[in-house]
């Protein structure tokens, strides 16, 4: 046997293990598919997001936004059932192998009409620190909406995380993604989700890219949707369609405006 029709051998088993192993997952793998980016996303750069953390227990699970220096702001389904003291937030961080500052929590508080089995509604929450953050270049609070402004349709909003890159199946990126998408239009978005049961309320707010798969994925519950730097949803849910980031079914976020007060009667 020559060594090229070794190499070529080679080749042809790399290939067909790679085919086993994307048909065990339910789709096949073109060569070129896989991108290492959130759904169409890109790299953050340092400083960009300052705001933005991870949550761990041992490993990244949800993200979240610095209110002030001892609290966080989270979506409610991240967090319920765990013990106040049992997340760790990441700050200051855009790499995970690379964390900065790491503040343990010390208190969770779940809004008190989270509604799981009613399309996740009122789906927020607060995670108080043990101690306080040291705010810097790279850490900072986000900005919160006035109470119970609006957003136009078709607003750029961006969203930011953690979460998968391709599909459900996508491990978590290093790197923390950002992508821009559009603030969908609630009538729309409302009676698109009524095909699935769902009910969008006016405590959510919808948003997506209709043109191009580009989106939350699993990992990025809990973190940012910002507009003009205002921290404006909360990543909450969404319709798979095959899988993240549908252009048909928007993804669905926690309207932060419709909260203030409630967050304000915490923090402050």
């Amino acid at each position: 046997m020559t060594p090229a029709t070794v190499v070529i051998n080679m080749k042809i088993i790399i290939y067909v293990l790679c085919s086993l192993l994307a048909l065990t997952q339910g789709r096949f793998i073109e060569p070129g598919d896989i991108q290492s980016r959130v759904v169409n996303g890109e790299n953050v750069k340092l400083g960009e997001r300052p705001f933005q953390v991870s949550l761990q227990a041992s490993s990244h699970f949800c993200g979240g936004s610095i209110a002030n220096e001892y609290w966080i702001i989270t979506a409610a389904h991240c967090v319920s059932g765990r013990s106040g003291s049992s997340i760790n937030v990441i700050v200051g961080t855009i790499n995970l192998k690379k964390p900065y500052k790491s503040h343990r929590s010390e208190q969770i508080i779940i809004h008190e009409r989270y509604a799981s089995s009613d399309s996740h509604r009122n789906d927020i929450a607060l995670i108080k620190l043990a101690e306080p953050i040291t705010f810097s270049d790279r850490v900072k609070p986000v900005e919160l909406p006035k109470p119970y402004t609006k957003v136009k349709t078709n607003s750029s909003a961006v969203l930011s995380g953690w979460g998968g890159t391709v599909n459900t199946w996508s491990p978590t990126p290093d790197d923390l993604q950002k992508a821009t998408i559009f603030i969908a239009d609630p009538e729309y978005c409302n009676k698109i989700m009524k095909e699935k049961r769902m009910t969008i309320y006016p405590t959510h707010i919808c948003a997506n890219d209709p043109s191009i798969r580009r989106g939350q994925c699993n990992g990025d519950s809990g973190g940012p949707l910002t507009v003009d730097n205002k921290l404006t949803g909360i990543v909450s849910w969404s319709i798979k369609d095959p899988d993240c980031a549908s252009t048909k079914y928007p993804g669905v976020y926690t309207r932060v405006s419709e909260f203030v007060d409630w967050i304000y009667k915490y923090i402050n």
